[in-house]
């Protein structure tokens, strides 16, 4: 048999797979292995970006994850800073207190204008006179108004 008159099957793409058209007289018969028709380039980068996407989806969540527990241990940080500080500032109020009544009392010491007492002098009490009692008004005292 010649090449020339050897009839090809049409073929019929039909969901991504090589259909034969049916031939009603063949030339050759016989069990032939399929072609298998490869994927187009854009289908493969396709599935290469889906791959690449959810990686980065991962990945930003993966980091959104440390950040958001690095946000919550900065918090609860300013929160101990806040608290120490007013307890500082507490502390720092009564130091500043018995400071000032240990100038005065120093002051008071370096000065000669006080001075303890050496003896306790008891001294009698005094009678204190009474004053004179008013006259009260009689209760039976009738006013008269305009008469």
């Amino acid at each position: 048999m010649s090449r020339s008159s050897t009839s090809y099957a049409a073929k019929i793409y039909y969901n991504e797979q090589v259909k034969h058209a049916p031939v009603s007289n063949p030339v050759i018969y016989g069990k032939f292995p399929r072609y298998i028709v490869n994927k187009t380039p854009a289908e493969k980068l396709n599935k290469l970006l889906t791959v690449l996407l959810m990686g980065l989806v991962m990945l930003s969540l993966v980091s959104y994850y440390f950040v958001s527990d690095r946000e919550k241990t900065m918090n609860n940080l300013g929160h101990e800073i806040v608290t120490l500080s007013n307890e500082n500032i507490e502390l720092q109020n009564k130091i500043d207190n018995m400071h000032s009544f240990e100038k005065v009392d120093a002051y008071i010491h370096n000065k000669t204008l006080l001075d303890t007492a050496k003896k306790v002098i008891e001294i009698p009490a005094v009678n204190i006179a009474q004053a004179p009692k008013t006259q009260t008004m009689p209760i039976n005292y009738k006013w008269s108004v305009g008469y």
